[in-house]
């Protein structure tokens, strides 16, 4: 009886889990953050303009905030695992629907 209660208990983990990053992929957060990551601020405009006038030399790092990195294996892991659950549905998907698909025409 316990180790139903385990697996069922690890099994909601892992759909959770797999559901909260498939969101986040779909709605493009990591796109965004990646964005957000290389626009100017409207400050660090100002200031790219000034030192346009003033003829110092640019680089574009000077200008660019520099944002932190958070990932780590465990991040990686859990992506790593939400990809491999989304392509076992996927074929899972794809076969039972292929073979309902035989059934009906037959």
């Amino acid at each position: 009886m316990k180790m139903k209660q385990v697996v069922k208990s690890l099994f909601l983990i892992l759909l959770i889990s797999f559901t909260v990053l498939y969101v986040s992929q779909a709605l493009g957060y990591y796109e965004y953050s990646s964005y957000r990551s290389n626009s100017l601020t409207e400050e660090a405009k100002e200031r790219f303009e000034e030192d346009i006038k003033s003829g110092k030399n640019i680089k574009a790092s000077d200008y660019i905030k520099k944002e932190n990195d958070y990932n780590n294996n465990l991040s990686k892991t859990g992506l790593f695992i939400s990809a491999t659950i989304d392509d076992v549905f996927s074929n899972v998907m794809a076969f039972v629907f292929n073979e309902i698909n035989k059934t009906v025409n037959s």
